[in-house]
């Protein structure tokens, strides 16, 4: 399959630059999704952040140089990207348990992250509830806040307590339109195919759907309106309590449902819909291989 082919070469690419500079842009445009999109996506599928994989990739390495050659600590510590001896040996005990100068002095026992490899593999131990939908036009209306890619994980959660708590939440409540995608919306835009290592994270209610009988509610005082096109979009059930809910979809979407599908990610942000009573659907663009 293409998508598992996209990954591998991702995989690959920062195999080839473990001893240079690593660019996220890059890797999303080799994967064909956003940095945003493709940090998510590795995260569930290699259960661990892409970041501490390179981490990880290049202190089992930097081992190895330590074991098989004779350069000095300091060359091998700037081989790997580490601007001191001392940031290196840190880095060094924290994954492997000891320092560098031990490898060479001492019998020690170390650690190793191998390279990741893809392929596809039916699972199917658990069924997702979904549906294919070509939907038209629609606009959202929230407060958008500048996130950084690589924090995005524990930045967001603190955006959602915010919004409770200086009353978006409740200005939300008081103009709720019953418009899909409904519910509150939590979505990543920007950022996109690898332009950028930053994005925007909104939050928001839908206000307007491109349809006759549909009529555009007004954007709030200091919100934001911003429109999506017409696409095809899989929206997954991810009912439960969170974040286990969302989780768990992302996971079998990513290893078991994507690579089986005849889909690929269309340049679109995914959207998460939270609803009552621990009811959510998570909206993701597709466009047809």
């Amino acid at each position: 399959m293409d998508w598992v082919k996209q990954l591998n070469e991702a995989i690959h690419y920062i195999e080839e630059n473990l001893t240079t500079e690593i660019s996220y842009e890059t890797i999303s445009k080799i994967a064909g999704c956003s940095v945003y999109n493709f940090q998510r996506m590795f995260s569930y599928i290699a259960d661990k952040p892409l970041s501490e994989y390179i981490r990880s990739r290049r202190l089992t390495m930097a081992a190895f140089d330590l074991l098989n050659s004779t350069d000095r600590i300091i060359d091998i510590a700037l081989k790997y990207g580490y601007e001191s001896p001392d940031s290196f040996s840190r880095a060094f005990k924290s994954f492997h348990g000891v320092l560098p100068s031990s490898v060479r002095n001492e019998t020690v026992q170390l650690k190793s992250c191998p390279k990741l490899s893809f392929q596809i593999t039916i699972k199917g131990a658990y069924h997702m509830n979904y549906q294919i939908e070509h939907w038209p036009a629609f606009k959202v209306m929230g407060i958008s806040h500048k996130v950084k890619t690589a924090a995005a994980f524990e930045v967001i959660p603190g955006l959602w307590e915010k919004a409770w708590q200086d009353g978006t939440m409740r200005r939300f409540m008081e103009n709720f339109p019953d418009y899909r995608p409904a519910g509150f919306l939590g979505i990543a835009a920007g950022g996109q195919w690898g332009d950028s290592e930053g994005m925007n994270y909104i939050i928001a209610v839908t206000n307007h759907v491109d349809v006759s009988e549909c009529q555009p509610i007004p954007v709030l005082e200091g919100m934001e309106e911003f429109a999506f096109p017409a696409a095809a979009w899989a929206i997954f059930e991810a009912n439960g309590e969170l974040p286990d809910a969302t989780q768990k979809v992302y996971k079998q979407f990513y290893t078991e449902w994507l690579p089986n599908s005849g889909y690929a990610l269309a340049d679109l942000p995914v959207i998460e819909c939270y609803m009552q009573e621990n009811r959510q659907e998570v909206w993701i663009a597709l466009v047809k291989k």
